[in-house]
């Protein structure tokens, strides 16, 4: 048996749980806190949870990226650009659309019937600033890219 055969089985193993394992249990975590909140328990550790195992396969690509590129200087500085790129707009948008849930529901009342409190402006203005820092870094990747071809 040859050695590049077990590399190619590893990597084929590794993007068969990053990439299909992963989101499965993603879902059955989203299931159960949807369980858990429907009988009054604790929910946000299976939606962290949730969001963990999706952040596997971008993990994952990152690490390809890695090897792909080797060793050199400006690899630290790509993995904190891609880094910063996936979290402003990949993570942050998501984390928005929850917190714009979690604001709607208490201005609807829910959390005081809940007993969980009025803190719906807290929400809102976490969406907010989670949105705009999204929308800040796109509008400083247009400026970079449109910058490229000198200043005539």
């Amino acid at each position: 048996m040859s050695s590049g055969s077990f590399y190619q089985g590893l990597l084929s193993m590794t993007n068969w749980v990053g990439n299909g394992v992963m989101p499965l249990l993603a879902g059955l975590m989203i299931a159960m806190g949807i369980y858990k909140f429907s009988r009054g328990g604790d929910f946000e550790r299976y939606l962290w949870g949730a969001m963990g195992a999706l952040s596997i396969s971008g993990l994952l690509r990152l690490a390809e990226v890695f090897a792909r590129q080797g060793s050199g200087t400006a690899q630290m500085f790509e993995a904190l650009l891609t880094l910063t790129d996936w979290v402003c707009n990949v993570i942050l948008p998501m984390y928005a659309g929850i917190e714009v849930v979690r604001a709607v529901l208490g201005v609807s009342g829910v959390g005081i019937r809940l007993n969980i409190g009025d803190d719906w402006m807290r929400h809102a203005v976490a969406a907010f600033a989670a949105l705009s820092c999204s929308g800040l870094l796109r509008l400083l990747e247009h400026f970079i890219a449109a910058g490229t071809g000198g200043v005539a």
